[in-house]
């Protein structure tokens, strides 16, 4: 059967992804000569077998359209619009399996992230950048700005500055003089959730020193100390006390105007986060801290007279 339509001319052979189709008009010298979908669609009555194409499997599946001109009329839009169907079937396959081919190994190097497809290098060199910066700011130095007038004319209002942790940790403990940061004891200052509320003070005694304040004097173990860096005089009177062991003693260079140890006493010294160092904003100000630390404690008394000398031997 199918022999004798393709000897038929003249004939239309109309291939389809799955699907080829061989038309010829059902009578002789009708229709169109021009093999083409559009002509297939045409009212023209052909007569057409169709089977799958070659390479898809399976043999041939030949079937027959009805020998009537009526039904020829109808077979030939659907023999065409089965081949229609059967190439927009397999455009989606073809689609999806050149997805899963290609998409398969573009996604190779992408992870979802927080909801976003990030690079897995791009994530690792965040990752370490983070690590990295957080390391740094635990254990070697960190930045801090000043955000009141308490350390005034040392830090103005808007003042950034270093402090690092490596002296505290590994040469000696806190001195006086030093310029440090710090966690307030606990009641002290407002608490927070990241617990972040940072202080930053001078070291002005250490554990066991006796400390007061009177006629506008900062005394320790008895001397009255020379500070060339505070802003004016304090107004007010501390009892004499002694600093505990573990703690140190701490005030702000705006003795008037600075919340410190004169009102609720001393620090404990694992509060201590840092020592100031370096001041990188603003640019006029830009240099290191000068250096006040030094020693409260009393020197030996040395006497002044000659030790008697030995008798000589006889």
């Amino acid at each position: 059967m199918l022999q004798s339509i393709i000897s038929r001319p003249p004939a239309c052979l109309v291939r389809q992804p799955t699907t080829t189709i061989f038309c010829v008009p059902r009578f002789p010298g009708g229709g169109a000569t021009h093999c083409s979908r559009r002509n297939l669609q045409r009212p023209t009555p052909w007569l057409c077998k169709s089977f799958r194409s070659p390479g898809q499997g399976g043999a041939p599946n030949l079937s027959d359209d009805a020998p009537s001109s009526s039904q020829g009329d109808s077979s030939s839009p659907s023999s065409s619009n089965h081949g229609q169907e059967g190439e927009q079937q397999s455009k989606p396959k073809d689609s999806k399996s050149s997805g899963e081919s290609g998409g398969g190994g573009g996604d190779d190097g992408f992870i979802k992230f927080l909801g976003l497809k990030v690079s897995k290098d791009d994530l690792v060199t965040i990752t370490l950048a983070l690590a990295i910066s957080y390391g740094i700011r635990w254990f070697i130095a960190e930045p801090r700005f000043i955000p009141s007038l308490s350390m005034y004319p040392s830090f103005d209002v808007g003042d950034r500055l270093i402090a690092e942790k490596i002296t505290y940790r590994f040469v000696r403990p806190p001195t006086p003089g030093d310029v440090i940061i710090f966690h307030p004891a606990k009641g002290i200052g407002a608490s927070s959730f990241m617990d972040d509320d940072v202080f930053i003070k001078r070291i002005v005694a250490v554990e066991g020193d006796v400390i007061e304040v009177h006629d506008g004097t900062l005394f320790v173990n008895g001397q009255p100390q020379k500070e060339p860096f505070i802003k004016e005089q304090p107004s007010y009177t501390l009892e004499k006390m002694t600093v505990p062991p573990g703690d140190v003693f701490v005030m702000g260079d705006n003795r008037n105007n600075s919340y410190d140890s004169h009102i609720w006493g001393p620090l404990p010294a694992e509060n201590v986060l840092g020592r100031a160092v370096f001041k990188y904003w603003p640019l006029n100000k830009v240099g290191t801290l000068p250096d006040y630390t030094h020693s409260t404690k009393q020197p030996l008394l040395v006497s002044s007279s000659t030790p008697p000398s030995a008798p000589p031997l006889q």
